[in-house]
């Protein structure tokens, strides 16, 4: 039913259809409740055409995308901006299908996570990808593979402990020798991010699984396995005070100072926010690298870095100033230039 969803709406421009998305929905909100709060706008195919989101199963994230007919029904449904659905006050505005795209990618993601992952046997060929954009989706790293014989339902998409994606993958191949051919993609790009690709076994599968059964909570508190000590990719998405992300340097206080890099500050983020968090909040913007600060008594401090892969996809960030995450909302500054130095924003105030 997914892919049917994402088929329809062709007609728009650059095949971006018309789609206007609706926040802030109490979680008990139905499609026919949207129907009657969008009285008079066209919507394609009817409910089919109203997606309703979760941040994981069960879990409903208060957004919706509603794909519409043309331009005037876009219009028509952005004077119901501020109306209300019961008590709440629902935001409307328009959006694009790579947005929607996205938020139904890693929904997905929550619905056929790591419980998916079959089981697994020491004739299989496995390796383990990290660093996957947030809302890839399994028929993207398919792709990523062609040439290669990836067993069916062979892409097993990782989840953390909210729900969310991880950003990791386990793949296996029907043939085992293609695991040790697929390191040959080792650095190659989905989209702006490029992909680690590193050989896994049963063994590594079984491990994994068994650390989340076992309530396995990969915060600050969690102490590394060896295995995750010695990854020679860890640190993507850093959570400790003073970390580097790629290719930047430390400011005071412990903050990336996105030397050569297109960074965004947040502050005012929830103390509980993890970097999964931060991704859902740029979304469809991707980030590069997330580097979540903490004070000097190693508490978070409620900021955070975050770099992008050029300066346009930063300038969009910034559009998400003072949007909520939670109940709190956010305040972005900028730090990057055209020319890919850090160059501070005139209205770049100081968070130290």
């Amino acid at each position: 039913m997914q892919d049917k969803m994402l088929g329809s709406g062709d007609s728009g421009e650059d095949n971006g259809g018309f789609i206007v998305k609706l926040r802030g929905l109490p979680f008990s909100t139905t499609v026919d409740d949207v129907l009657d709060f969008l009285t008079g706008v066209n919507i394609i195919n009817g409910k089919d055409g109203v997606h309703l989101t979760e941040i994981r199963p069960g879990r409903p994230s208060g957004e919706c995308f509603v794909e519409v007919e043309g331009q005037e029904d876009v219009d028509e449904a952005l004077k119901k901006d501020k109306e209300n659905m019961g008590k709440r006050y629902i935001e409307v505005f328009s959006t694009d299908r790579q947005d929607m795209e996205w938020a139904l990618n890693a929904m997905r993601q929550s619905e056929n996570g790591f419980d998916s992952l079959p089981n697994v046997t020491d004739d299989m060929g496995i390796v383990k990808l990290r660093g996957l954009p947030f809302g890839c989706s399994k028929e993207e790293i398919v792709q990523f593979f062609d040439g290669l014989s990836v067993g069916p339902e062979g892409v097993h998409l990782l989840s953390d402990h909210t729900g969310r994606a991880s950003g990791e993958a386990f793949v296996h191949f029907n043939e085992k020798g293609h695991a040790q051919e697929a390191l040959n993609r080792d650095r190659e790009k989905i989209g702006h991010r490029y992909i680690e690709v590193f050989l896994s076994s049963a063994d590594e599968v079984r491990s994994y699984g068994a650390r989340m059964d076992g309530g396995f909570r990969p915060n600050r508190g969690y102490r590394p396995t060896p295995y995750d000590r010695n990854d020679r990719f860890s640190g993507r998405f850093s959570r400790g005070r003073g970390s580097f992300g790629r290719g930047g340097g430390l400011g005071r206080g412990g903050g990336l100072r996105g030397r050569g890099s297109h960074c965004v500050h947040m502050r005012g983020l929830p103390f509980k926010a993890t970097p999964q968090d931060v991704a859902y909040f740029f979304k469809p913007i991707r980030p590069s690298n997330i580097n979540i600060l903490y004070d000097n008594s190693g508490r978070p401090s409620g900021e955070a870095d975050v770099e992008f892969e050029c300066h346009e996809d930063a300038m969009r960030a910034m559009r998400r100033d003072k949007n909520h995450m939670d109940h709190r909302y956010i305040e972005l500054f900028l730090n990057s230039s055209p020319t890919g130095g850090f160059k501070q924003n005139r209205n770049f105030r100081s968070y130290y």
